[in-house]
C-alpha cells in the first residue's frame, strides 16, 4: 500500500474517532443495560461477582417482566473494568471502550475488504462506516454491540485468512486465532456461537468436497475447537454464569413471530441509510447489489454466507424484538456483498464503458460519505455546543433523587423503579420494576417518574386508584418518592 493510501486510510480513522468521540454525552439513555454492564464491571474490582448475581437475580426475576439475564457474558464488563478503576463511574469514560472497539472494526473491515477490492474500493467501503451518523450516534451507549461488531468481524478475517493459506502450518495458527477469537466474541455476545457454528458447517462442507484435504481439515477443526474450549473452560472457572436459558425463551415462538421477525429485520436494514435523502431508494439500490454480489460469490465466499444464514434464522426465530443493533453484524457483511455486485456490474459491461461507469458509481458512493460526513459533523457540533449535555439517570434531578434514597433509607430497602438496574447501581438498594398494585407492599419505597408513563410502573396520576397505604417523602420535578407503608 502506497504512503498517500496510508495517510487517507489514517485521515479516515482519524476523522471518524474524532466525529465518535464528539457525539459522546456525559448522560445516557434511561434503558438500564449499561448500569448491568457496570455492576458486573464493579463486582470484578471488587470480587464479589457471586454477590452481584445473587442481587441481579431478585432483580430480574421478581420484576414484573423479564429485564434481562441475571449476568451478561462477562467479556464486555471486563473492557469496562479498567476504565472504572481510574475513573469510576464517569458515563463519558466508560463509552471509551465502544470508541476504540470502533476504530478496530474499522482496521479490521478495511483489511478483510483489501483482501478482496481494490484499494478505492476498500477506502469507500470503510468510509461508509468510518463516518455513518446512527453508527456513530450509537457511540454513546455503554453497550456490548460495538465491542462484539468488532470480534466477530476479526473472527471472519481470520477465517478468510485462513481459507486463503495454503501452508499447513500456517493454517495452524491461524486456527488456532480464529479458536481465540470465537472465544472473545462469545465472552463479550453469546451470538458469538453463531461464528463457530458456520466455521465447523463451512469446514464440514470442505470435509466432504476434498477428500485429499481431509486430515489437515479434521486437525485445523479441532484446533479451533480447542483453542475456543480451552480459554472458554478458564473463563467459566473464574467468572459465575447467570444468563437466561436461550432454550427456555423459545416457548414463546410462533409463525407470526417468524413472519413479523423477517419483514421487519428486512426493513430495519434502511437505518444504515437513516440520513439520507431518498433512504429507501439508496436502500433498494444496495438490496439489489447484494443479490447480485451474493449470486456471484456463493462459492468463493461460501462462510460468509453461512454465517449470515445461521445468525439471521437465530435473529428471525427469537421470540423478543431485538432492533437495529442487532443486525450490527450483518451490516459489513452487506456492504461486502453490495460492493461485489458493484464489481459484478462493471464487469459485465464493455471497456471502453467500464471507466466512465466505474466513475459514476464511486461519484455515487462519495456522495454517500459527504452526506454522511455533514450529518454527522452537524451531531458532533450540536452536542459540543451543548456541552455534552447530561440526560437520563445522570441528570441533576435523576441524581438527587438517587441522593435521597441513599442518605434516607436503609441498606437493605427495596425500591421500587421503572429502571430497577440503574436504581441499584447508583443507590446500592435492591429495586425491582412493578407493574401492579398488588405487589408494591413488596418494596419499601415507590420511586415514579413524572416522563415515562406506563414504563415498567403506574403512572404518579394513576397512583392513588392502588388504595394502599403511601406516604410521600419526596419530590422533584422528574420523580416522585412514596414510602410503603405497613
Amino acid at each position: 500500500m502506497s504512503k498517500k493510501s496510508v495517510i487517507i486510510l489514517a485521515l479516515i480513522l482519524l476523522i471518524s474517532t474524532l466525529l465518535g468521540w464528539s457525539v459522546l454525552t456525559r448522560g445516557h439513555w434511561w434503558g438500564d443495560d449499561f448500569a448491568a454492564y457496570i455492576m458486573q464491571a464493579k463486582s470484578i474490582l471488587a470480587g464479589n461477582m457471586d454477590e452481584f448475581v445473587a442481587a441481579n437475580t431478585f432483580t430480574v426475576t421478581q420484576s414484573s417482566h423479564q429485564i434481562g439475564p441475571a449476568a451478561y457474558p462477562w467479556g464486555f464488563p471486563l473492557m469496562l473494568t479498567p476504565v472504572y478503576a481510574l475513573i469510576g463511574l464517569s458515563p463519558l469514560a466508560l463509552k471509551l471502550p465502544g470508541l476504540l472497539t470502533y476504530l478496530g472494526f474499522l482496521l479490521v473491515f478495511f483489511y478483510l475488504t483489501k483482501r478482496r477490492f481494490s484499494l478505492p474500493e476498500s477506502l469507500l467501503a470503510v468510509s461508509l462506516f468510518a463516518f455513518n451518523p446512527e453508527l456513530l450516534r450509537f457511540l454513546d451507549n455503554i453497550a456490548s454491540d460495538i465491542p462484539f461488531l468488532f470480534l466477530s468481524t476479526l473472527a471472519l478475517l481470520l477465517a478468510d485468512m485462513y481459507i486463503q493459506k495454503a501452508e499447513p502450518m500456517r493454517k495452524l495458527w491461524l486456527a488456532a486465532l480464529i479458536g481465540v477469537a470465537i472465544f472473545a466474541a462469545v465472552f463479550v455476545r453469546t451470538q458469538g456461537l453463531i461464528l463457530m457454528g458456520a466455521m465447523l458447517l463451512f469446514q464440514g462442507i470442505r470435509f466432504l468436497g476434498k477428500r485429499e484435504q481431509r486430515r489437515q481439515l479434521f486437525v485445523d477443526s479441532l484446533i479451533i475447537v480447542v483453542f475456543f474450549g480451552i480459554p472458554w473452560g478458564i473463563s467459566a472457572l473464574i467468572f459465575p454464569g447467570g444468563q437466561t436459558s436461550y432454550l427456555a425463551l423459545y416457548s414463546g415462538f410462533s409463525m407470526d413471530t417468524l413472519i413479523g421477525n423477517i419483514v421487519s429485520y428486512s426493513q430495519v436494514f434502511r437505518e444504515f441509510f437513516a440520513t439520507l435523502p431518498g433512504q429507501t431508494i439508496f436502500f433498494s439500490i444496495f438490496a439489489v447489489l447484494l443479490f447480485i454480489g451474493l449470486v456471484a460469490q456463493i462459492k468463493a465466499d461460501l462462510l460468509f454466507i453461512i454465517y449470515v444464514a445461521l445468525y439471521l434464522i437465530v435473529l428471525w426465530t427469537w421470540p423478543e424484538w431485538q432492533g437495529y443493533r442487532f443486525l450490527f453484524p450483518m451490516l459489513p457483511i452487506f456492504i461486502y456483498f453490495s460492493i461485489q455486485g458493484i464489481r459484478v456490474v462493471l464487469g459485465r459491461v464493455k471497456e471502453n464503458q467500464k471507466a466512465i461507469l466505474q466513475k459514476g458509481i464511486y461519484a455515487f458512493l462519495l456522495l454517500i460519505v459527504f452526506i454522511f460526513v455533514y450529518n454527522a459533523g452537524l451531531n458532533a457540533y450540536g452536542n459540543l455546543r451543548d456541552e455534552r449535555q447530561i440526560n437520563g439517570p445522570f441528570d441533576p434531578y435523576s441524581i438527587e433523587t438517587y441522593e435521597f434514597i441513599k442518605e434516607n433509607t436503609s441498606p437493605d430497602s427495596v425500591i421500587i423503579f421503572f429502571k430497577p438496574r440503574a436504581m441499584h447501581l447508583m443507590t446500592e438498594r435492591n429495586s425491582l420494576a412493578l407493574t401492579q398494585c398488588e405487589r408494591l407492599p413488596e418494596g419499601d419505597y415507590l420511586a415514579l417518574s413524572k416522563k415515562v408513563g406506563e414504563n415498567l410502573q403506574i403512572p404518579p396520576e394513576r397512583i392513588q386508584e392502588c388504595n394502599l397505604p403511601l406516604e410521600r417523602v419526596f419530590q422533584n420535578r422528574r420523580f416522585i418518592v412514596y414510602q410503603v407503608l405497613d
